[in-house]
């Protein structure tokens, strides 16, 4: 029987490993190892360490992924200020260089996303509250024909419009 060398040596799983972590991409991973993604997965369905490491691996990368979208979204970037197709500059008021004209972004969506991931739960049960509140069930508006359900809401929408705003119930 001919036997074929193992070439997943202890240093290409560390490095697969590594590239994993950093990119969370079992493909990326393998190739950098020198594997194949077949040869990664038999290992993940087959070795409990390996699955536990791949796991591991996996969960520092999400880790990365979520301080990333925490940046973008509560902290803001800065993004070149394009004017008429070209970058635009502005002075360093001390040294006098030139740099690059930048304004701070926010991401509005990744927050929401990332408001959603958190309290997701806390946030469906706000909004049945409301839904029970006006007599209402999720059910019933489900079993309702499309038409009759665009017309009510349509009167709930007119008379949400008409009614005064009360300022103590604006923030709940």
């Amino acid at each position: 029987m001919l036997s074929i060398p193992n070439t997943f040596t202890p240093e290409r799983r560390e490095l697969f490993f590594q590239v994993l972590e950093d990119t969370c991409s079992p493909k990326q991973a393998a190739a950098a190892a020198g594997i194949s993604r077949q040869t990664a997965f038999y290992h993940k369905a087959n070795d409990v360490e390996f699955r536990t490491r791949w796991e591991k691996a996996v969960e520092v990368a999400l880790d990365s992924l979520l301080d990333e979208a925490y940046r973008r979204a509560a902290l803001g970037y800065d993004e070149p200020v394009i004017h008429q197709g070209r970058l635009a500059t502005t002075s360093d008021p001390a040294t006098g260089e030139e740099r690059p004209l930048t304004v701070r972004k926010h991401s509005d969506r990744l927050l929401e996303v990332l408001l959603k991931f958190r309290y997701g739960e806390q946030m469906a049960d706000r909004l049945r509250v409301k839904v029970e509140d006006t007599g209402l069930s999720a059910d019933a508006l489900l079993a309702m024909p499309a038409d009759e359900r665009a017309q009510l809401v349509a009167l709930l929408s007119k008379y949400n419009a008409a009614r005064p705003h009360d300022e103590e119930h604006d923030d709940e």
